[in-house]
């Protein structure tokens, strides 16, 4: 609420990244963030020194008033065990012990996991957190590109005793906090080395910061595979302060999904016709511009390719057997992905259908324009069970619907 009593938009900034890695990784390269984050978000850049929990506090309170807003009820919980989270690393180590009382009332658990429904600021506090931290102490990744980068290390390391953790120390290298943005763990093989991870952290004097959809033992809700994730369950509620942040207003929907230009620019057109694709700056295939990529090792037949757009078919990349790491690697060599022949979901493989939300999460995350050519709008198109159904279809409402 504004002093005035009215209703006002609560902080912009609901899952967003304020500003996008840079510069893009080239192929098969890992890039993780470190330190600070853009104004986009409201933040001011300010020279990291000791500060004390309070004085973390006011800023959350400061950038939303930047934002002409205020913390909703349900953010400024989060708000105050992000201030000592940030107290603890900020802290001269000497003066760590002094934080003991605070960690004594948190049972040991000095990291912090929030939760909650799409667009509720989950991401936004943390990166303004992360903004109040020197470059380098903090290591901000998406949780697929963190157990994307734990698999290529391992298999470089195969044969070696170890594997696992000298991946996790090549992952950290001398951060203090990692922060793991959108921790879902559909995969069953990326949950349980995202476990491993977890619980390597204390020992290494890491702070976790976290924010998912779900719950911890919401996660990998697969009734197959859910037993495989109880370790990293286990984990996250022992090293973490669980948090949800789960206010009325999405502000995604609102207009505050913070500034992602390339992804702004992409577009759903119905049916995908060739003046459609025209409008929006893009040729359309003809049959002999069909190319063959390698892509994670296994050839990908595109519908054509040319500088940093690249187009593909539903079927040739959904209804195969495209890992995430797949999708990084096309996300990280190109600009514009156009995607072609999408169905009705209900009519693909539950396969199919992750592999889509994952395309969408992953072009999100990286900020790269997609362009969907399906025969029915986005609604009519996700009418079965997609993985993460709310995140899918509120990002795709972003994009321009022709």
């Amino acid at each position: 609420m504004s002093r005035s009593g009215r209703v006002r938009p609560a902080v912009a900034g609901p899952g967003a990244h304020p500003s996008r890695p840079s510069p893009v990784p080239a192929h098969g390269e890992w890039r993780g963030t470190v330190g600070a984050v853009g104004q986009a978000s409201g933040m001011r850049a300010i020279r990291p020194a000791t500060r004390s929990r309070d004085d973390l506090r006011r800023h959350f309170d400061d950038a939303a008033q930047r934002l002409g807003s205020v913390l909703d009820p349900e953010q400024r919980p989060a708000a105050d065990r992000l201030a000592v989270l940030g107290a603890r690393v900020l802290a001269p180590r000497a003066q760590i012990a002094r934080l003991s009382d605070v960690r004594a009332r948190h049972r040991g658990r000095s990291g912090v996991y929030l939760h909650g429904p799409v667009g509720r600021g989950k991401t936004w506090l943390a990166d303004v957190l992360l903004g109040q931290l020197p470059a380098g102490t903090a290591l901000r990744l998406h949780a697929f590109d963190a157990a994307r980068h734990l698999h290529r290390v391992i298999a470089e390391h195969a044969g070696r005793r170890g594997g696992i953790d000298a991946a996790i120390t090549h992952l950290l290298g001398d951060a203090r906090v990692l922060f793991l943005d959108e921790l879902h763990a559909h995969d069953p093989g990326d949950a349980m080395l995202l476990s491993r991870l977890v619980r390597g952290l204390p020992e290494r004097d890491v702070l976790l910061l976290a924010t998912s959809n779900y719950a911890p033992t919401g996660l990998l809700p697969d009734p197959r595979h859910h037993h495989l994730v109880l370790p990293l369950v286990a984990a996250l509620e022992r090293t973490c302060e669980v948090l949800e942040v789960a206010g009325p207003v999405d502000h995604r929907a609102v207009g505050h999904g913070g500034a992602r230009p390339g992804w702004s620019s992409g577009a759903w057109l119905t049916p995908g016709s060739a003046a459609q694709l025209a409008a929006v700056g893009l040729g359309a295939p003809m049959p002999q511009d069909r190319r063959q990529l390698r892509v994670g090792g296994r050839p990908l037949w595109t519908t054509a390719m040319a500088d940093d757009v690249v187009h593909l078919h539903f079927t040739e990349l959904c209804e195969a057997p495209t890992s995430t790491g797949d999708l990084l690697e096309l996300a990280d060599r190109y600009r514009t992905l156009v995607l072609a022949g999408v169905p009705a979901l209900s009519s693909a493989t539950e396969d199919a259908r992750r592999r889509f939300a994952d395309l969408v999460d992953v072009c999100w995350d990286r900020d790269v324009r997609l362009v969907v050519l399906a025969a029915r709008g986005a609604t009519e198109t996700l009418d079965a069970g997609v993985t993460d159904h709310a995140r899918t279809a509120s990002r795709l409402s972003l994009l321009r619907h022709a």
